[in-house]
């Protein structure tokens, strides 16, 4: 059997144009729809579909259009907080900390933990306005790879790439910053939280015991995040497969027809889009 890398960005590509997908299948355009960003090992805390389903999330990630991070932490263990209480006590107690912290800082500091804990501090009554009100604005630093929600339409597609293991969600996440301006938010009260597990065997390939082949393929990353950078920097798109340009094409045909035809014989979607007190879907 070929052993071919897992083709972790085509994926996230899939699932993201399948989002979009879904929202048009039942509204008129993609106003409404928001996507969050998120590794399928993460669990949410049991606020998080609240919040931002809220119509206090409407006017930051629709009107404003920001990109909105959602603090995430991993446990020491396979128990996970649900609530910011219980979350915060792990954390004293040593149990848990912000994502990577211990041996890779980079991708997660920037979200500014101290900040993050003060300010959900202030807001601990549960009030949903209070967390929208309390969020803090931030900087993208080089590496930077937090969990974000941001507008549908307005998301990148992943450079395709980067396969198997490092730098794919960086490289996605410095494209968001580059069009972004390098402007983040990070909403307090919510997070996102991995419970502990081993190490893959795609990690293994790239980082585990030295060999020629890890030498290689440590090497070949770099070659690569070094092609991407200056693609970026030159303003060039993200590099994908046919087939998701493809999909990315018919989709943005059907958004255009969708458009037309709602100007055309003013058709009233199934959710009104204009009304955003009405809060965000979220996908």
């Amino acid at each position: 059997i070929y052993d071919e890398a897992y083709p972790i960005n085509y994926l996230r590509n899939i699932a993201l144009l399948e989002a979009r997908r879904q929202h048009l299948r039942l509204n008129a355009s993609l106003d409404k729809s928001a996507v969050l960003l998120v590794d399928v090992d993460f669990r949410p805390s049991d606020n998080l579909f609240k919040v931002l389903h809220s119509r206090y999330a409407a006017k930051p990630i629709l009107n404003e259009r920001q990109v909105v991070v959602c603090p995430a932490f991993e446990s020491a263990n396979e128990t996970c907080a649900n609530s910011l209480a219980g979350l915060k006590k792990l954390v004293d107690e040593g149990q848990a900390e912000g994502f990577h912290l211990s041996h890779f800082p980079q991708g997660h500091s920037p979200t500014q933990f101290e900040s993050f804990w003060g300010k959900s501090m202030q807001c601990s009554n549960g009030n949903v306005s209070g967390f929208w009100r309390e969020a803090y604005q931030i900087k993208y630093e080089k590496l930077f790879e937090p969990y974000v929600i941001m507008a549908s339409a307005d998301v990148p597609l992943c450079d395709e790439r980067f396969q198997g293991y490092g730098l794919n969600k960086v490289s996605h996440l410095a494209t968001i910053a580059s069009q972004k301006g390098g402007n983040f938010i990070v909403l307090p009260g919510v997070f996102l939280v991995a419970p502990a597990h081993g190490r893959s065997e795609s990690w293994a390939k790239r980082y585990g015991t030295q060999s020629d082949e890890t030498d290689f393929n440590q090497l070949s990353l770099k070659g690569l995040y070094y092609n991407f950078t200056k693609n970026l920097e030159s303003g060039g798109e993200p590099v994908t497969s046919a087939s998701t340009r493809l999909q990315h094409t018919l989709l943005l045909e059907q958004v255009k027809w969708l458009k037309e035809n709602h100007d055309k014989c003013n058709l009233a979607p199934k959710y009104p889009i204009n009304d955003l007190k009405k809060g965000v879907f979220c996908y």
